[in-house]
């Protein structure tokens, strides 16, 4: 399967990496800050992580929940999602008109989910998790963008996979 970049084997009590397989070693990654997949196509699910983290920045549920038990990976651990503009854009979503780019107003408190793309994962064993693509951005393979590699693996998706992997 081409989509799969690398297989890891975390220790659950430490919540540390054992070991990193990379199976796609040459593979880079820049956000272009297009949102065209990302945060145009609707709002992502939350966890109850996520609703609390933008809970304590002052929002209210109300105006950012859109409630639904729903599954995620064959699990009812989500609490809902994002609520959506009319245009189906996630509410957070903001372009900056000055940078001529999107932005997150939540940038820091965003959904494990946002943290994550595009990247994505399966769990296939107790502590084995494959870390896969999700093949529409445009940042994937970007010629100036970060290899994924090990140390961008720890840096930028560590958190937010250990979050998910919590969640089961």
């Amino acid at each position: 399967m081409r989509e799969v970049l690398a297989k890891i084997t975390v220790d659950s009590k430490s919540r540390q990496i054992r070991d990193i397989s990379l199976l796609q070693k040459h593979f880079r990654f820049k956000c272009k800050r297009c949102a065209t997949f990302c945060c145009r196509l609707g709002g992502p699910k939350l966890t109850r992580k996520d609703i609390e983290r933008i809970k304590e920045a002052g929002y209210h549920v109300k105006d950012f929940l859109e409630p639904a038990n729903s599954e995620f990976k064959g699990l009812p651990v989500m609490r809902g999602s994002l609520r959506n503009r009319e245009d189906g854009s996630c509410i957070f979503l903001k372009f900056d008109a000055k940078e001529n780019r999107y932005e997150c107003s939540i940038y820091d408190l965003r959904p494990i989910l946002c943290r994550l793309y595009p990247f994505d994962f399966d769990r296939v064993g107790s502590n084995i998790i494959v870390l896969k693509f999700i093949p529409c951005c445009r940042g994937l393979n970007s010629p100036d963008g970060k290899l994924v590699d090990e140390r961008f693996i720890n840096s930028h998706l560590l958190a937010p996979l250990l979050e998910a992997i919590e969640l089961f």
